[in-house]
């Protein structure tokens, strides 16, 4: 036990006592007065009660003194022991760190976000796929012609043709001819839409497709029925059979323009 908890009690003891001594003086010249007037039985009787009552009293006070000693110590340790406790935490898991770390993983995040937003700002737009243009430009002109708009129809095939070309796509360079060359029948210029019919088929013959060879011949064989040469029709309308599907769509139009031309 600590000298400052002894000197404490010790004080409460002192106290106590000088009231108790206090109380019982009080109660003494009482009892003399009471005496004095005959009622000194009744005194002696309630000087005893009171002299019990100060002492259970006194003795509760002390032992309730002792234990809440006893408990603010026992609180007091328990503090100090705690605030130890906490601070070797805080050294063992170094917390200061982890959450200067924390926010220097956090920026550097960030910082990285805003540099890639501003690189893909920065960065040129990537070129677009030629060949997706080229269908793009091929399916813009076949509208134009069901428009009856022809020349504009054909500057849509061109430009698709000079795609087609430059990336080396065989086969979307053979419909872009089959579909310039369609275009420019309407606009008069026969002869060249002639040669590019031809070269479309020299272009599927080599790939080996013979359903756009077919369809290719028929459309040959239309412009030689419009310009009423009808055995050069009849011949590549029959040729053109012999290429497409019997169940296609294309076959039976051929079939129709053969009963014509005959």
């Amino acid at each position: 036990m600590s000298w400052p908890r002894v000197f404490e009690r010790s004080t409460e003891r002192e106290q106590l006592r000088r009231r108790v001594l206090a109380f019982a003086g009080i109660w003494f010249l009482l009892a003399g007065i009471l005496a004095a007037v005959g009622l000194g039985l009744v005194l002696l009787a309630s000087l005893v009660l009171v002299l019990v009552a100060g002492l259970v009293v006194g003795g509760l006070r002390l032992l309730r003194s002792d234990r809440t000693g006893r408990a603010v110590g026992e609180a007091r340790r328990s503090v100090v022991r705690a605030s130890r406790s906490g601070k070797a935490r805080v050294s063992d898991y170094h917390l200061g760190e982890r959450v200067r770390s924390s926010a220097t993983v956090v920026s550097t995040a960030v910082s990285q976000q805003a540099k890639g937003l501003l690189e893909s700002h920065q960065r040129p737009p990537a070129a677009p796929d030629p060949r997706r243009q080229a269908l793009q430009l091929n399916t813009a002109g076949a509208h134009l012609r069901r428009e009856g708009k022809y020349e504009q129809a054909a500057e849509q095939h061109r430009a698709a043709l000079a795609l087609a070309r430059e990336v080396g796509d065989s086969r979307a360079e053979a419909l872009t001819l089959n579909n310039l060359a369609l275009a420019l029948v309407h606009t008069g210029n026969v002869a060249v839409a002639v040669e590019h019919f031809e070269q479309a088929l020299v272009l599927f013959r080599s790939l080996g497709d013979q359903e756009h060879e077919g369809q290719v011949i028929a459309n040959l064989g239309i412009v030689r029925r419009r310009q009423g040469r009808d055995e050069d029709a009849e011949f590549l309308f029959s040729a053109a059979l012999d290429k497409l599907p019997p169940e296609s769509s294309a076959y039976r139009q051929v079939e129709e323009q053969l009963r014509r031309a005959s």
